[in-house]
């Protein structure tokens, strides 16, 4: 006979229906029918899966006050806060990068680019 304390307990460590089913020794086609048609089953499961996340939810905020990482993680996960990286890229000293618009090559153009495609190859 299933529990109602162990659905309560296999829902906060966040188990799985099918993980959750197997513990309790019933198919989890049964298991999801007794979820859906016996409401202190069904109670026991939800309020089970919310104690889990307010347990890991609490064990976080604890760790933030002694590691910077997880005050980081908790910042942008309930301030929005993010980090922001600007990368620019530039040309020789600091100018803009050279480009070559390869569609306004004349037929010398392609036969030297070419040829210097050809040279650039690493021979095996």
């Amino acid at each position: 006979m299933v529990k109602v304390s162990q659905i309560r307990e296999m829902s906060r460590i966040q188990a799985t229906v099918d993980e959750a089913a197997s513990v309790l020794g019933v198919t989890v086609k049964a298991f999801r029918e007794m979820l859906r048609i016996d409401v202190k089953a069904r109670e026991a499961w939800e309020f089970g899966r919310n104690d889990g996340k307010v347990s890991i939810r609490r064990k976080q905020f604890r760790l933030a006050d002694r590691y910077p990482q997880m005050a980081i993680f908790l910042g942008k996960q309930y301030l929005g806060q993010s980090e922001v990286q600007v990368v620019e890229h530039s040309g020789r000293d600091g100018g803009p990068i050279k480009t070559l618009d390869l569609t306004k090559l004349d037929a010398k153009g392609r036969s030297d680019l070419r040829e210097i495609l050809n040279k650039s190859r690493v021979k095996p």
